[in-house]
């Protein structure tokens, strides 16, 4: 019963209602803008929170050469642990020395670790399932191309070696979203390194040249010659002394390093790229939750007095005050619930028309708990608000004066 006298009072002030509808939506829309740009900075930084919390490394090979001899046949990590003293973790990037006839194409593998920590946007088909075998062919993962592969097709890989017949048969399983970020080293503008610089955006309007993506372990045991040459994240003990890690320093520069820098510099300088954007941002969202306060306060007051009438109606037919405050309390909950769906609707509708493509802005569970919090509070203002003014006066007084 409660929650039709709150929809008639909805009806009964339409002008109102639907300004309030409208400037909730508003509210909800600057939200969702400013949380999903604080949320954009933390999805680089998570992926590699376990590393960054420890005593290492992060540094991007450069078509890695064994230091010792030179050769480029450098297998990943085993000779690496063989090089390095004290090393815990070594998780690194690839160029596998493979070609596909006359196309071009850049070929690139990852450890497992680096494929369970990030998975890029995939348009179609999916990410590397670490716990299944696909099948006897090696899954790939490959951006838009101009040669019409798709998920499903099988292709013939020729493998670099004295050997004419040596094929890699591989099985597409996914098809990167055209301006995805994937694991690859981008430089630094500022001379300072951060989460960012592990990641590299891919597009293939501008690249021009398609990129294969492999699991690491899909090509051991292969007659493949293969290249550490990417970002990688170096790991040691807590109590590994820094003439040690300087000492393996050296030992990597010698291989060809494009930059060697420590996990607690990256760690630091993402943390405050990360808090930069919140200082910035953090008091625009006070201002926003500040303007919600007062248009609630003075649209609930004002609500609140034009139904003072109907209230005292209500009260002289059986119910309480507080009965009374329950009405505007669904009458509340509908218009912040349509102000919500709308907001919801209006982001899909900018989104699927490309308007967002360059924006950040997503509707995640960050996004829908800020508008939840907002909601709550606006709540409960229409139920306190009625139940301190209405609480002052006794049916004869509210139906004298009205």
């Amino acid at each position: 019963m409660l929650f039709k006298l709150g929809f008639k009072n909805l009806r009964r002030d339409k002008f109102i209602n639907l300004l309030i509808i409208l400037q909730m939506t508003v509210v909800f829309l600057i939200t969702i803008s400013m949380v999903s740009t604080i949320v954009s900075r933390f999805q680089y930084y998570e992926p590699f929170k376990k590393q960054l919390n420890s005593n290492g490394i992060f540094c991007c090979f450069r078509n890695a050469l064994d230091p010792e001899t030179g050769d480029a046949r450098l297998k990943p990590t085993e000779r690496l642990h063989e090089l390095l003293e004290n090393d815990q973790e070594i998780i690194a990037s690839y160029s596998p020395w493979l070609y596909c006839g006359d196309e071009k194409i850049n070929f690139t593998s990852y450890d497992d670790e680096f494929i369970e920590m990030y998975k890029p946007e995939i348009e179609s088909g999916k990410w590397f399932d670490l716990n299944v075998n696909e099948s006897s062919a090696v899954p790939i993962v490959i951006s838009q191309n101009p040669y019409g592969f798709k998920v499903g097709d099988k292709i013939k890989i020729n493998i670099f070696s004295d050997k004419d017949d040596d094929i890699l048969e591989t099985e597409v399983i996914g098809i990167l979203k055209e301006g995805t970020k994937v694991i690859g080293f981008s430089t630094s503008e500022n001379g300072k390194y951060d989460c960012r610089n592990a990641f590299a955006n891919y597009n293939y309007g501008v690249e021009q040249i398609p990129i294969f993506l492999l699991r690491q372990k899909d090509l051991e045991n292969k007659p493949i010659m293969i290249q550490m040459n990417g970002p990688a994240f170096i790991t040691y003990s807590s109590n590994t002394a820094n003439e040690v890690i300087e000492s393996n320093n050296e030992i990597i520069r010698k291989m060809g390093v494009l930059n060697i820098t420590s996990l607690d510099e990256i760690k630091n300088n993402s943390i405050d790229y990360i808090f930069s954007q919140i200082y910035t941002l953090f008091p625009i969202l006070i201002c926003v939750l500040i303007l919600t306060l007062v248009g609630a306060v003075s649209v609930s007051a004002l609500s609140t007095k034009r139904q003072l009438k109907n209230y005292a109606v209500y009260y002289i037919c059986g119910l309480k005050w507080r009965q009374c405050a329950g009405v505007n309390f669904f009458s509340a909950l509908i218009s912040i619930s349509l102000s919500f769906g709308l907001s919801i609707v209006s982001v899909a509708m900018v989104k699927s028309i490309g308007l967002l493509g360059n924006t950040v802005i997503q509707f995640g569970v960050w996004q829908i708990l800020s508008c939840i919090m907002i909601m709550t509070i606006y709540i409960i203002l229409s139920v306190v608000l009625p139940i301190s003014i209405i609480g002052k006066n006794t049916p004869n007084q509210v139906l004298k004066s009205n």
